[in-house]
């Protein structure tokens, strides 16, 4: 009898001991990553992540086709057998030569204009070594150069709308323009600079129009100012417009973060050169681009930081939420996590090339 009382008393003070072991909340415990979850069923982020998720930024590069136009009706035009000049008169009411007025304007008064031959449109002459004055006739000076634009864009997005602001900065080559609509014996002119750099401040809106599977089109807009290079343009003889962008760039989507951009766009701006007789020509410089870029958003959720997690979608350990992928994959795969080829690899450029 004495013996199973001890027995019994021996069990109680067991299970007393290990029950008050196991409630000790520094000893007991097990971090469990995986739970459990909080209260709340829906864990957010926070305040600084929820707004900077509607940021992005862009950056980008590719060719451009600058177009350059003016209008010199008002003008009588010189041709000799190499170079083109404006007609005006000095002070002193002579005939002089203008010389360059793209960008650096110069007059010569050694232009021998008596000898040369009026240019009339049934015109037989075809020497170029003889010297013309056009004087009627419709004359448009027309023709262009090549640039490569880079340019770096921050966007707030909102829904299907977005504002932001960017720069744009080109590298320029030489300007070849020629009299539209005349003859080859008639020179050309050539711009005195091998390149002139420009630089774009803007700001721009857009909005997305229409989602096909992967891929988003957009109408975008850009208002701002531009400059360009003193050495070839100086101020004191050239002046900007504003400057005007309108863009149709579709965008292919390899994650809610990251896409890849491909811009076609238009500028539409002029400058304005004062000539040394107190006149001066305005020239359209419409420069049609197309660029490829990237553009990153800001993640709502930090990457998870457990090395050996294996959940590919936005999860929970415990009190926070974490991303289950890099930036540039879908973190909500329509699959299953463990699926060896998920949605995000069928949704790369090349899946084909990737090894089973």
């Amino acid at each position: 009898m004495g013996r199973s009382q001890f027995n019994i008393k021996s069990s109680f003070y067991i299970i007393l001991f290990l029950g008050c072991f196991a409630s000790m909340p520094s000893m007991g415990q097990v971090f469990n990553p995986w739970g459990p979850p909080p209260n709340d069923k829906d864990i957010d982020a926070n305040f600084f992540r929820k707004i900077a998720n509607h940021f992005s930024a862009e950056v980008a590069i590719g060719y451009g086709s600058t177009r350059y136009r003016q209008n010199l009706d008002d003008y009588q035009i010189y041709s000799n057998d190499s170079r083109l000049y404006l007609l005006a008169e000095d002070s002193m009411a002579n005939t002089v030569g203008i010389g360059n007025w793209l960008n650096k304007p110069f007059v010569t008064d050694t232009l021998d204009t008596n000898s040369a031959i009026m240019y009339q449109n049934n015109l037989n002459e075809s020497d170029q070594n003889r010297s013309y004055v056009i004087d009627s006739l419709e004359k448009r000076l027309v023709g262009g150069g090549n640039a490569i634009p880079i340019h770096l864009k921050i966007h707030f997005n909102y829904d299907r709308y977005r504002l932001g602001a960017g720069a744009t900065f080109e590298i320029n080559s030489k300007a070849n323009l020629k009299l539209k609509g005349f003859p080859n014996f008639i020179a050309n002119y050539e711009s005195d600079f091998s390149r002139f750099f420009t630089r774009k401040y803007y700001l721009t809106a857009g909005v997305r129009y229409y989602d096909f599977w992967d891929f988003s089109y957009f109408a975008d807009i850009e208002y701002g100012s531009f400059r360009i290079s003193e050495s070839a343009f100086p101020g004191e003889s050239v002046s900007t417009s504003n400057y005007w962008n309108v863009s149709l760039p579709i965008e292919k989507n390899f994650s809610e973060y990251f896409r890849l951009v491909l811009r076609p766009s238009v500028d539409l701006k002029s400058i304005n050169t004062l000539m040394p007789t107190g006149q001066s020509i305005k020239t359209n410089m419409w420069n049609l681009q197309f660029q490829v870029g990237v553009r990153v958003s800001f993640p709502l959720f930090k990457k998870c930081p457990i090395s050996n997690c294996e959940a590919q979608k936005e999860h929970r350990h415990v009190d926070k939420k974490y991303r289950g992928q890099p930036i540039y994959k879908w973190q909500n795969p329509k699959v299953g996590e463990n699926d060896p080829y998920n949605l995000n690899e069928k949704r790369e450029a090349f899946p084909f090339l990737k090894r089973k």
